[in-house]
């Protein structure tokens, strides 16, 4: 485990509302299904229609013009560059992604959707891409957490129908607040409602570093030699084309250096081009 410290040293995109909330910029999530802004396509054109959610940042979340921005999206759209598709973006909320890829309206769904067997006996599972550890972010000196069995006596915020409910059972944790999105979450621990959240350890992170008002802490939890701890892309049964073109297109990205260059710019630079351009949808 990996116990960090977040200071004031990256761009601020939220802002202090009345009572001490937070907004949720760069989150925006619409109330019906659409698609990103894009050039007219050719009649010809293949396209590819992937489901994101909003509220994933640094992996997927709306620019200030609507459209999806964040690792996965730029991910997906490099992959599907690389073999003439355009990309449709289907931006739904969390349990819906998973929805319309059953009911095949998407042909791909990714948002820092973690491996889970379920999961791989639902639908077609791309090969794990990224390393995605559990993320337990709290106040500093507002609470003492220095491992999960830590939590057992505190309260929890959580992301409703995630994986991370299920980690709160397995692990004892009694006292859980569960919310839409991970910065409502964040609003909650902020306003004192809960001594601590858990994320993905890049969401978590990336909330933290765009709010340096507060200085929090953050206890990483993971495995790497865990298939659970990794990100995935999600397909239909029968897609298999789709997601052999995703595994071909990550393999090809990170023997190019593409891959490692997006992770650079979405995880290590999260003060950076991402913040800032969701400090312009504010």
């Amino acid at each position: 485990m990996k116990y960090t410290s977040f200071l004031s040293r990256f761009a601020v995109i939220g802002v202090i509302c009345g009572a001490g909330l937070l907004s949720a910029c760069g989150d925006k999530e619409p109330t019906t299904n659409t698609g990103a802004k894009q050039n007219a396509n050719p009649d010809n054109a293949k396209t590819l229609k992937v489901a994101v959610n909003s509220g994933m940042s640094p992996f997927a979340y709306i620019d200030g013009k609507g459209n999806p921005i964040g690792f996965d999206v730029e991910l997906v759209q490099q992959i599907a560059k690389k073999n003439g598709y355009e990309v449709k973006f289907n931006i739904l909320p969390w349990q819906e992604m998973f929805k319309s890829v059953e009911q095949g309206t998407s042909d791909l769904a990714i948002s820092s959707i973690s491996y889970t067997p379920e999961r791989e006996g639902k639908y077609l599972l791309s090969n794990p891409y990224v390393y995605l550890p559990a993320g337990i972010l709290s106040l500093d000196g507002k609470a003492d957490i220095d491992s999960v069995a830590d939590l057992k006596s505190l309260k929890l915020g959580v992301q409703k129908e995630t994986v991370f409910e299920n980690f709160a059972r397995d692990n004892g944790i009694d006292q859980v607040v569960a919310q839409d999105k991970v910065f409502l979450s964040f609003q909650d621990l902020a306003n004192g409602k809960v001594d601590a959240i858990i994320s993905d350890k890049q969401i978590v992170q990336h909330i933290a570093n765009a709010h340096p008002e507060y200085k929090t802490k953050l206890l990483e939890h993971g495995d790497a030699n865990d298939k659970g701890s990794y990100a995935v892309a999600v397909a239909p049964k029968g897609k298999t084309q789709v997601i052999e073109m995703f595994n071909q297109g990550l393999a090809d990205m990170k023997a190019s250096g593409e891959f490692q260059a997006l992770e650079q710019k979405w995880f290590e630079n999260t003060g950076g081009e991402s913040a800032q351009t969701a400090k312009k949808s504010s």
